[in-house]
């Protein structure tokens, strides 16, 4: 079969086997299989797989993620999130939509101890979402706001994916950090103004809080930012030993273990029950992600020997499309790729191909890694695959269902797109703290 052929049948293969219901590791370690008996007349290329999959395996740079997953885990048990939510709404709380402007805020924090996005979505919403719903909030502002607000663990450090795309792209992880803070800010600026307009157009989506928090003192308001402290504590102590240079980015993830084991110590909510529970939780996410890495590197693999690597890259370079038509080009692959398939089975399937592209164009590859994460962040949102939404139909009512869930993400989702066309005009703004 001609590469072309190739590329097709790899394509529509995956496509057809996750819309069956199969693992996605298990269908890209099968379609990498397939693709060796066909066209090699022995069974050597396997043999490398395995090769890449060890050398893949001794990056230290991997050992973050489970760990950054643990933190995820115990922040979920300890009532830090709690105590975190409590602060943000009192604050928020006078204003209409105060408690989905507070739930943003909370998100902003917590992305910024944890980098995992479903853990942040399960973890507020369970404490945002019966608030809400309770306050007679409109169920597609609620839903929404948790949804999208999670989704900013993607961008603000410590993100798990910068991480993941830095091993992959041999880019500064510390640089990537720091690159992803202004989109995700602006893009947690784009929400709160959403909730803010919509509740000023629809003011019976968000009835005004209870009178006794609009009229709360001032010096009660200062008193319930010492809820603050422990969250503060955990951000400073992981961003803060990375920026100083006293950690990488994987030896800060243990760092904020030992920070959130702290916590739960302070809040008294630490015992071996909890630790287990959490250490089992852990172990059982990164394993599905290591299996997710391995069934990646195989099919990269395969169809790298088969030299498809190279057949899209040279049919991306020769469509002449220039800088603009190329960066369109890859926005909307990434798109399409982001309602099939999960964040990390795009990276590992199109960054090989994308990143030697971009830099022959003379491109910063920590500004692409942004893009990136841009994509992922629209991902979690767009039907029918939409991370966020199956996040949020796990802890939400009965009788709330999925397409109440994904009406409730479009205004958002259209957020994320136009700061996505921001991020692809304007290569210079994430790259501000950097110079």
């Amino acid at each position: 079969m001609s590469i072309g052929v190739i590329s097709l049948v790899l394509v529509l293969s995956l496509m057809i086997m996750l819309c069956m219901g199969q693992p996605l590791s298990w269908s890209l370690g099968a379609v990498a299989m397939v693709i060796c008996l066909t066209q090699f007349d022995t069974l050597g290329p396997v043999s490398s797989f395995v090769n890449r999959i060890f050398d893949m395996t001794q990056s230290s740079t991997l050992m973050a993620v489970p760990l950054f997953v643990m933190m995820a885990s115990i922040l979920q048990r300890s009532g830090v999130a709690e105590n975190l939510f409590k602060a943000a709404y009192i604050w928020a709380g006078s204003l209409r939509g105060g408690l989905a402007i507070g739930t943003i805020f909370a998100n902003i924090v917590m992305a910024a101890m944890v980098g995992v996005v479903g853990a942040e979505i399960v973890t507020l919403g369970m404490i945002a979402l019966p608030q809400m719903l309770k306050n007679k909030y409109d169920d597609t502002l609620s839903l929404g706001t948790l949804a999208a607000g999670g989704g900013l663990a993607t961008l603000i450090p410590p993100s798990v994916v910068f991480i993941v795309y830095g091993m992959t792209a041999s880019v500064s992880v510390a640089q990537l950090f720091t690159a992803g803070i202004i989109p995700g800010l602006i893009l947690a600026f784009g929400y709160i103004m959403f909730v803010v307009f919509h509740c000023k157009r629809h003011p019976e989506a968000a009835p005004l809080p209870p009178e006794e928090l609009r009229n709360m003192p001032f010096l009660a308001k200062l008193a319930i930012l010492k809820s603050l402290i422990l969250p503060l504590f955990v951000t400073f102590g992981v961003l803060g030993s990375i920026y100083l240079g006293v950690a990488t980015p994987n030896e800060a993830a243990g760092v904020g273990v030992v920070l959130v084991l702290i916590c739960a110590f302070i809040m008294k909510t630490f015992n071996l029950k909890m630790l287990w529970e959490s250490c089992l939780e852990t172990v059982k996410v990164s394993c599905m992600l290591a299996w997710i890495f391995f069934g990646a590197q195989t099919v990269i693999g395969a169809y790298t020997l088969t030299g498809g690597t190279q057949f899209v890259r040279d049919t991306i370079i020769n469509l002449d499309l220039g800088v603009w038509g190329t960066l369109i080009l890859i926005n909307l692959i990434w798109i399409f790729l982001g309602c099939f398939l999960d964040w990390m089975g795009i990276l590992f399937l199109t960054i090989p191909i994308f990143l030697p592209v971009i830099l022959s164009f003379g491109l910063n590859p920590v500004w692409f890694g942004v893009l990136y994460c841009m994509n992922m962040q629209v991902s979690y949102l767009s039907p029918p695959f939409a991370p966020s939404s199956f996040y949020m139909k796990s802890i939400a009512p009965d009788h709330i269902s999925m397409m109440q869930i994904y009406k409730a993400t479009m205004p958002f989702l259209c957020i994320t797109l136009m700061v996505l066309i921001l991020v692809t005009v304007w290569h210079k703004l994430p790259m501000y703290l950097l110079q």
